[in-house]
């Protein structure tokens, strides 16, 4: 196994970022930096980056509209540090509000309508344009663009709508749920679940699975579900790529097309982690002492954020790092690549 020319070594490092038991709570960016949350000996949360080993503590944001409002989670972060997330209270996530930290000062967005219960702010370029969604007062999903101050809503079709990242050249990949008299009108029963979607410059393209990440090229990365089974897969031009043909989904693409992700492998319950790319095919990347691994995020290094639990029970956030001398020997897994038709009506 040694011997395959796409085998690579990792250093694994822990990470001290308090775990979240769902989406969102940490971010990686293409120099190598990871945000997330610590935990003060007071019980409370703040805001921190980590950096070459070393942790450096930002704070809490401004609790509005009440001092209750705490408890910070991130969702992303661009190559220039800025850090954007949700902030909201012990009572879960609604109510809340979205922030920015960027070059040492938090700011609490206002609400995009007096009437929404709040929202997160999940992806952000390096141009500082953020997009997320808010939680409107019927509960359903809105999509929106922040830039220069104002927010834009973002016009796709759907009874709820999250925008979840954006690039460079500002084109936005996120998810949408369609009605039910909808699905019956264009075929699609049996997507109960989330459907995708990549806005181009007002040009509004539909998937035909969800997606969570973009990269520089515009190539998304995401799942689709074929006889009730989610594969791992990647969006080009519209077109949807199963990359792994076992239980899986993706969560992160960066510009040389490598994806990560977590998948199920045959006869185990428990997820691994994988890194893919078209020339090397998939590989199982969950550190040695790990029973379980998932994916966060990849930057354009090759470095991977990812979170799991150890044999001990404890869950924890890590960061692979290429190393050669890494304890951590990548393990091939057996895929096949399969094209599927993607639902690529534009707007």
């Amino acid at each position: 196994m040694s011997s395959h020319p796409a085998v690579r070594r990792y250093a694994c490092t822990p990470l001290p970022f308090i775990p979240f038991s769902n989406v969102g709570g940490e971010a990686l960016n293409n120099n190598g930096v990871v945000a997330g949350g610590i935990a003060n000996s007071d019980g409370s949360v703040s805001l921190a980056q980590w950096s070459n080993g070393e942790l450096t503590p930002l704070g809490v944001p401004p609790g509005l509209p009440s001092r209750n409002f705490n408890i910070p989670r991130v969702f992303g972060m661009n190559d220039y540090g800025a850090v954007v997330g949700t902030l909201r209270s012990a009572a879960g996530d609604v109510p809340s509000r979205w922030f920015i930290h960027d070059r040492g000062r938090f700011t609490v967005l206002p609400l995009a309508d007096p009437t929404d219960r709040g929202g997160a702010a999940v992806g952000i370029n390096n141009q500082g344009e953020i997009v997320g969604y808010q939680h409107a007062a019927n509960n359903r999903l809105t999509a929106w663009r922040w830039f220069n101050g104002v927010y834009s809503r973002l016009s796709i079709s759907g009874t709820s709508m999250a925008a979840l990242g954006i690039n460079a050249a500002g084109i936005i990949v996120g998810n949408r749920r369609l009605r039910f008299v909808r699905r019956l009108l264009t075929g699609q029963l049996r997507s109960r679940g989330e459907l995708g979607y990549i806005l181009s410059h007002g040009k509004v393209q539909y998937l035909s699975g969800f997606v969570y990440a973009i990269n520089q090229q515009g190539e998304a990365a995401g799942g689709c579900v074929a006889n009730g089974r989610t594969r791992a897969t990647v969006f080009t031009n519209g077109i949807a790529s199963v990359i792994l043909n076992l239980p899986s989904h993706a969560v992160g693409i960066n510009s040389a097309a490598s994806v990560v992700g977590s998948f199920q492998p045959t006869g185990c319950r428990r997820k691994h982690l994988f890194q893919w790319s078209a020339n090397a095919g998939a590989f199982d990347l969950t550190p040695e002492g790990y029973v379980s691994a998932e994916a966060a995020a990849i930057n354009n290094r090759g470095d991977i954020l990812g979170f799991g639990e150890t044999a001990s029970g404890k869950s924890e956030y890590f960061l692979l790092t290429p190393d050669p001398a890494g304890e951590l020997t990548s393990r091939a897994v057996i895929t096949a690549p399969t094209a599927i038709p993607s639902y690529s009506r534009f707007a």
